[in-house]
C-alpha cells in the first residue's frame, strides 16, 4: 500500500497531485492524504497494477484523465465534499464494477466512465446538476440508472451501446435527450421519462431494440432525426399534441412493431404536423407498414 504527502514541487498552492512525483512499479493501493484538494490531470494514467484508491475528505476535484487507462482498478472510495469527476478522469477502468459518488458531486465530465464495462452499479450525486457527454458510453454492464431531479443536462452519447442497461429513471428536470444519449442500448424497456421534457435527439433512442412502449411528456415539441430508428419491439407510442415538428417522417424506420400511434391532438392537427403525408414505416426487412393513428383530442393535456 503506498501513502502520498503532497508534491513538495506544489507547497505553494498545496493542493495538486501530480503525474510522474510517486512511482511504484508493484502499487496496487493508493490512500492520497488529507489536504489535497484537487488530483491533477493524468495523476495516475496507465497505471496497470493499480487496484483500490482511497480519497480523502479535502478532496474537491478529480481532474481529467487522472485515472484513465488503470485497467485493473476495481475500487475507488470517493468522500463527501468531491465537487467534479472531470473530463475521462476514469475511462477505460475496465475492472470497475461498483461507483458510489458522494452527494456533493455537481458535474461528471465527457467521458468520466467511458469504456468502464464491468461497471455494473452506480448511484449518482443527489446534486449532480450536468452530465457530460460520453459520461457512461460503453458501460456494457450498466443495468439501470437514476438521474436525480437536480441534473438539468445529460449530454449526447452519455449512455452510448450499454448493451445490458434495462431501465432508465430520467430527471424531471431535463428538458433535452440529447443526440445518441441512448443508442445502441439493447436491453432498454423501460424510460421514465422526464416530466419536462421538451425536445428529443437526433436518433436518441436508435437500436433500442427492447423497448416496448413509451409515452412522451405532454410539454414535448421536438422530434430528431432518427429518434427511434431501429426500435424492432417498439408497438405503441403515445405522442402529445404540443409537437411542433418531426425533423424527418422517417424517425420510425426499422420500428418493425409498430402498430398504433396515439396522438393527443385532432386529426387536423397531425395532418399540419405531418404536412398531410400519411405516415408510414419502412421496417428492417425494407417492406412497409402503416401505422394505426388513433387521434384523443384532448381539451387539455397536463
Amino acid at each position: 500500500m503506498t501513502d502520498f504527502v503532497k508534491d513538495p514541487l506544489d507547497e505553494e498552492e498545496n493542493k495538486v497531485l501530480y503525474r510522474g512525483f510517486y512511482s511504484d512499479g508493484e502499487m496496487r493501493i493508493v490512500r492520497v492524504e488529507e489536504g489535497i484538494v484537487e488530483i491533477a490531470e493524468n495523476a495516475f494514467r496507465d497505471c496497470e497494477t493499480l487496484e483500490e484508491v482511497y480519497l480523502p475528505k479535502s478532496l474537491e476535484k478529480i481532474s481529467a484523465c487522472a485515472f484513465a487507462g488503470c485497467k485493473n482498478l476495481k475500487r475507488v472510495y470517493m468522500e463527501y465534499g468531491l465537487v467534479e469527476i472531470g473530463d475521462e478522469a476514469f475511462s477505460g477502468c475496465s475492472s470497475i464494477y461498483d461507483v458510489n459518488i458522494p452527494d456533493t458531486v455537481k458535474r461528471i465530465g465527457e467521458g468520466a466512465f467511458e469504456g468502464c464495462a464491468a461497471l455494473g452499479k452506480i448511484k449518482l450525486s443527489e446534486s449532480v446538476y450536468m452530465i457530460g457527454a460520453g459520461a457512461f458510453a460503453y458501460c456494457f454492464n450498466l443495468r439501470d440508472i437514476t438521474i436525480p431531479d437536480s441534473c438539468v443536462l445529460v449530454e449526447f452519447n452519455c449512455f452510448y451501446s450499454c448493451f445490458s442497461l434495462e431501465a432508465v429513471k430520467l430527471s424531471d428536470n431535463m428538458a433535452l435527450i440529447d443526440d445518441s444519449t441512448f443508442e445502441g442500448c439493447r436491453s432498454l424497456s423501460v424510460v421514465d421519462m422526464p416530466v419536462k421534457l421538451k425536445k428529443i435527439g437526433r436518433r436518441a433512442f436508435a437500436g433500442c431494440s427492447s423497448l416496448r412502449s413509451l409515452i412522451l411528456p405532454v410539454g414535448t415539441s421536438y422530434i430528431g432525426l432518427d429518434a427511434f430508428f431501429g426500435c424492432s419491439s417498439l408497438s405503441r407510442i403515445a405522442i402529445p399534441k404540443r409537437l411542433m415538428e418531426f425533423e424527418d417522417l422517417e424517425l420510425f424506420s426499422g420500428c418493425d412493431s409498430l402498430a398504433e400511434i396515439s396522438f393527443g391532438g385532432s386529426e387536423a392537427m397531425f395532418d399540419n404536423l405531418t404536412r398531410g403525408v400519411p405516415i408510414s414505416v419502412q421496417r428492417s426487412d425494407l417492406t412497409r407498414i402503416t401505422p394505426k393513428i388513433i387521434f384523443m383530442d384532448l381539451n387539455d393535456e397536463i
